[in-house]
Order: C-alpha cells, then structure tokens, then sequence
C-alpha cells in the first residue's frame, strides 16, 4: 500500500490522484479527469473535490469559523456545486440553529433559500422561531420579492410572524418594492392583517408615487375607510402627479366617496404634476370634471415649477390655459429665474417672449443673469443680456454675476460679462472677482481682470 493511503484519508487520496501527484492501477481511471501538474491544479482539485463533500466541507467550516458561524456561511450558499441543503444538516450536528436569535433563519430568508427556511423550522433541537426578531425573517423576504417564504412563514403551524408586525413596515416595504404578489398576501391573511391605510396611509402615496398601479388597486380595495381617508388619497394623488402616473391619478379622483378632489389642498397636484415629464398629467388635471385645479393656483406656482424643471411643453400649456392662466412674470418673474438657473434656454426665450404680462429680462435686479452666470449658462446669459427689452445690466448687484462666475471658473462667462460693460465696471468689483479668483485658483480669469484693469481701471 502506498504510504499515502495509511493517512485513511480518501478525499485527500482523491485530491492527489487528480492533481496528477500520484495514481494507483484501477483507483481512478486517468482518463475521466484533467491531470494538473501546477500548485493551482492541486488547489482547483482541493476546493472541486471538497465541494462535492458536505460533511467535509462542514467540518472544514466549523474547524476555520466555529459551528454556529459555520452555519450562516452555509445557509448563504449559492455554488451549483454543493448540495446546500446535505452542508447546512452536516452543520447542524453540532450549530445551533437558533444562534443569535435566528440569525441564520433571516439569512436564508432574504436570499431566498426556501428549503433551508423549512428546513431551520423544522430542526429538532432549538429550532429558531418563526417570528423571530420581531418577524425581521417576514420582513426581509417580503423585501427582496420572496413569495413562497412569505407564504411559508405566515402560515408556520408554531410561532407564526403577524402580517402586521413591526407596525405594518412588512407591507410598506413590498409596496415599495412593487411586489404585487406579497402585498396580496398580507392584505388577504387570516391573521393580525395589516390595515391599508397603516402608518397614516404611507403605502398608498409610496405606491401612487412609484406608479405601482397594480398595487394601488389592492389598496384601494381592501383600505379601510376613515373620515380623513380624503386627505390620505390626497397625498398619494400628489406623488402620483409628480411622477406622471396618468392611470394612477384618473384611479385615484375616480375612487367613489373617498376620491380626493383634483384641486386639493389649492392645487398642489397640479404643481406636482408640472414638474414631472408628464404634460399629460397636467393635462388631465386640469380638463377634470369636477373641482379642476386652476392653472394659476397658488399664484401661478405651477408655472414656477415647471419652469425650474425645463418642462417647456406644460409652461406653454398654463400660460395658454383658456381659464385663470398663470402670468408670465408671476412671483416677480420667479419663474424665468428659475428657468436660467436650470439652463433650459428655449423656455426663458418662451417666458421672455410671452405676448402678455412676459417677464422683464432684468427683473429682480438682474438674478436670472446673476444665477445663469454662476451656473455656467453662457447661451441663457447673452440671451438675457442681449434682450431687446429692459436687458439686464451685467454689473447687476454690485457685481454678483462677474464674482460669481470667477468663483465657479466660467471663463467663456466671464469673457461675455467683460466684453458687455464697455470699460465700465467698478475697481470695487473687479477687485472682488480678482480675489475670489485667486482664492480658487482660476488663474486665466485672474489673467483677464488683470489685463483688464490695465486698459480700464488703476487696482493697488
């Protein structure tokens, strides 16, 4: 007998025949495997062999981590070499499954492991309960989309997790997740069900806002239904008008007695819904039955909105809206402020251009240019400073947009607001942007006011 094979190891007998170490007449044909020569070929027949071994592998795991540590590395195992289930009964020889309060039982729970769930459940000894942790193992299968582990853990015959445990975040988080499946299951429990209107009715507006219209739906079906269940729809109408959920919103006002009203809380979805993508959200609002928002609620504040959002299409739809639209300059020309500091150029050119009350260009004392100048937007800025009507001064607020874009480094601004005053900036403001510049190491623009203040000014 080879001195090897007094060791009475076969899978390190197994491991050396393959790695090409040794071999024995009849003990492996070495034509069923790969003979490696290297010390890699020895580690790759080390770790293929041992794979293929559970209770090995499991006692090489509890010798490195400890038994109970060996166990969350097993319940976690995803090679399609090792029976998971062969590995984690090896381990529990001598594991507890109940470690760490069911530690192991959560682990498996939100990777999705069914078998190993059933099979922690089921131990015979210190098998972890089923609403451990105040349900944490519901909770995580329920987030990561685990539908037969939800199902499994519900209906568990002892120590069953509620449905409603840790104050219905269960739901809340498959609402989040868009889990239709799961959210059916809660609502439809036997048991301590979650109400649809938890937390304040949180899933319903998380839903609306994700345009989970399927889930939206459930909710709306099983809610229960309180005085202020108005209210609650309401803010879901909200975020689904911020989103551009169409089908969402239409689901929402047309929901009977419990349908908030399309101007709540003086048109607040339609301001949400001017921000979005959507102008067909804007849209439907607006061409609503019954209580319609009016395009220049709260002062034309859904103008504001979708102009600092770059959303020419709804800026032209209220402006154009044949009843109450908003004023071009609402807010003191907030809105083509707004539009500048964003960069959307065609609609400060739409606002500008407006053939009634349209914002003056130097409104403000010149902000939208001060703020286009900090941002960098050099097209929005000449359009601004060339406007052929009331153009703001690109000295402005004691020089705010030359100081501003010195700070940010906007050399091409900087050029255009240098080349606009003609020699007629103040040493004060020169001096400031020379500093601001300096300080941040813009060099070139720092260049520039020097030549500058050569040609047109004295600087100490």
């Amino acid at each position: 007998m080879h001195p090897l094979l007094q060791l009475d190891d076969d899978l390190l007998a197994l491991i050396l025949v393959k790695a090409g170490c040794w071999w024995i007449p009849g003990f492996l044909d070495p034509a069923d495997f790969t003979i490696y020569t290297s010390a890699l070929g020895v580690c790759r027949g080390w770790r293929d062999l041992l794979l293929q071994c559970p209770n090995n592998l499991a006692a090489l795991l509890s010798e490195a981590h400890g038994p109970n540590e060996a166990l969350m590395h097993a319940v976690v195992c995803t090679s399609h070499r090792v029976d998971r289930g062969a590995l984690v009964r090896a381990v529990l020889k001598t594991a507890r499954p109940d470690h760490l309060d069911g530690a192991a039982l959560i682990d498996a729970a939100k990777h999705g492991h069914e078998d190993v769930v059933r099979q922690l459940l089921e131990w015979k000894e210190n098998a972890p309960r089923a609403d451990c942790q105040r349900g944490e193992a519901l909770l995580v299968a329920a987030r990561e989309g685990h539908e037969g582990i939800v199902k499994m853990l519900l209906e568990w015959k002892e120590y069953a997790p509620r449905a409603d445990c840790q104050g219905g975040e269960v739901l809340l988080v498959a609402v989040e997740h868009g889990h239709v499946a799961i959210v059916r299951l809660l609502l439809e429990s036997k048991a301590h069900t979650p109400r649809a209107d938890c937390r304040d009715g949180i899933a319903l507006t998380v839903a609306s806002g994700l345009g989970h219209e399927s889930i939206v739906r459930l909710l709306l079906d099983f809610g229960g239904r309180l005085p202020d269940g108005n209210f609650r729809s309401g803010r879901a109408l909200v975020e689904a008008a911020r989103g551009g959920h169409t089908a969402i919103i239409r689901l929402l006002l047309e929901d009977g007695l419990h349908a908030p009203r399309a101007d709540f809380q003086d048109g607040m979805a339609l301001v949400a819904a001017a921000e979005s993508p959507s102008v067909a959200a804007v849209q439907l609002l607006l061409k609503w039955s019954e209580h319609a928002p009016r395009a220049d609620c709260q002062e034309g504040r859904a103008l504001v909105s979708a102009a600092a959002e770059g959303r020419e299409a709804a800026v032209r739809l209220l402006l154009g809206w044949r009843v109450s639209p908003p004023r071009a300059d609402s807010w003191n020309g907030l809105a083509l402020i707004q539009a500048a500091e964003g960069g959307h150029k065609a609609v400060v050119r739409l606002l500008l251009g407006w053939r009634e009350h349209a914002p003056r260009a130097d409104c403000q004392d010149g902000e939208a240019l001060v703020r286009a100048a900090v941002r960098g937007h050099l097209a929005i800025a000449r359009l601004l400073i060339e406007w052929k009507e009331h153009a703001p001064r690109a000295d402005c607020q004691d020089g705010a947009a030359l100081v501003g874009a010195a700070i940010n480094g906007r050399e091409g601004m900087f050029r255009l607001l240098l080349d606009q005053s003609k020699g007629a900036w103040d040493a004060v403001h020169v001096e400031r942007a020379l500093e601001a510049a300096r300080w941040n190491g813009n060099e070139e623009i720092a260049e520039m006011l020097e030549s500058y203040s050569n040609a047109y000014l004295q600087i100490r």
